[in-house]
């Protein structure tokens, strides 16, 4: 029997008047995906070059392991419309494609601190930037822009690690290894490189949710990975000393550490210096942690704000009256709950609901007829069948 990897009604709504269902479309991604593959190819020779490909992927499960408690905070963020075997998508193309991609880059290039993080931003976010062109209606808002972002980053931290680790097994005991290359999964694996790569996302989903074309559309898109594509080479290049040598000494000054002793271990134990690695990441991400929270909570607001509004146009078929008063009341960290059905089955009309909330939003900005958009008929088909209903006046 064949496995469902997606729900037949959310396919129905995510690939409906998609760009990928055209055969051109099919085409140039067949041949931009093969391509990729190709220098992926070589990637994976860069990588392979210092450690065979055993010793890296011997190192992988311990930096998913570190990664597991942010990708349970991102796919919580990501409830309101979320396809699951999208995340896997894009964490397998940076894993597999992209971030091979550009390891071939940066070990081509002949300015490699000035350029990694063009070449590293620019391909982590690749996948996500083809599923916002070619499916559109996987990414539709800032907050679906700043996840699929946010999953590209966990994917690049966990090879780069799984390398690290790898590489600096040649010259430490297994313990000191672990120790300077664990910083870089920062706190509960929100590291560097999720911070960044949310921020590009953050671009992407102005975007989707611009009726704009040409620059007006991109124009975040394009200033966003600019400014994390700079802030990362420079972080490269001695940026990382602003935050890391202020917590250091703060600790060396609280602890009374021989200063001598804290920098001897240079991170690959316990100490100030090792702290300073973990958390100096935060003080130079600043002002991208703050843009990124500030737009998780607006953009969860206003797509809020859109689910009541179009909710309250639905019949008690679609959704009740105490349904929509848990739907205003519904908060960023607290998903509404149906009772009266299996938790299964409430979680599915919650999904439904607002995948055609999004729908007939969406519908609305292209100036077209809700009775022409076979979506919103499946999804309300579904709603209702959930419920065992059939179309009520409210």
């Amino acid at each position: 029997m064949a496995i469902r990897l997606i729900d037949p009604v959310v396919k129905d709504y995510l690939f409906h008047d998609a760009p990928l269902r055209s055969p051109l479309n099919k085409g140039v991604l067949a041949v931009l995906g093969a391509g990729l593959v190709v220098l992926a190819f070589f990637g994976w020779s860069v990588l392979t070059a210092r450690n065979n490909l055993f010793e890296i992927l011997l190192w992988v499960p311990y930096s998913i392991l570190g990664s597991v408690l942010a990708y349970l905070v991102i796919a919580f963020l990501d409830r309101e419309r979320r396809v699951r075997v999208f995340h896997f998508v894009t964490i397998l193309s940076v894993f597999l494609v992209t971030g091979p991609v550009a390891a071939f880059l940066n070990e081509n290039s002949p300015l490699k601190l000035w350029t990694v993080g063009f070449f590293e931003e620019g391909l982590k976010i690749l996948p996500v930037l083809l599923l916002a062109i070619y499916l559109p209606n996987l990414i539709r808002t800032r907050k679906d822009g700043i996840v699929y972002g946010a999953l590209a980053g966990m994917a690049f931290n966990i090879i780069e690690i799984g390398s690290y680790v790898a590489i600096a097994l040649h010259d430490h005991p297994v313990l000191e290894a672990l120790y300077m290359h664990s910083t870089r999964l920062g706190v509960w694996g929100f590291g560097s490189h999720i911070i960044w790569s949310a921020f590009v996302g953050l671009g992407i989903g102005y975007a989707a949710e611009s009726k704009a074309r040409g620059w007006r559309k991109w124009k975040h898109a394009i200033v966003f990975f600019l400014l994390a594509a700079i802030g990362h080479s420079l972080y490269d290049l001695g940026g990382s000393a602003v935050g890391m040598l202020p917590i250091a000494f703060t600790e060396i000054w609280w602890t009374g550490t021989g200063f001598q002793e804290a920098f001897a271990i240079a991170g690959s134990a316990p100490g100030p210096v090792r702290d300073g690695m973990k958390y100096g990441q935060y003080i130079w991400n600043f002002a991208f942690i703050v843009v990124l929270i500030v737009q998780i909570r607006r953009s969860f607001a206003w797509e809020n704000k859109l689910q009541v509004a179009q909710m309250a146009e639905e019949d008690r078929s679609i959704v009740t009256p105490d349904e929509l008063k848990q739907v205003k009341g519904e908060r960023l960290f607290f998903k509404r709950r149906y009772g009266g059905f299996p938790k299964a089955t409430g979680n599915k009309i919650v999904l439904y609901q607002n995948l055609l909330a999004m729908q007939k939003h969406t519908a609305a900005l292209l100036g077209a007829r809700l009775n022409d958009i076979e979506p919103v008929t499946a999804l309300r088909d579904a709603i209702r069948a959930l419920r065992g209903t059939q179309p009520t006046k409210a």
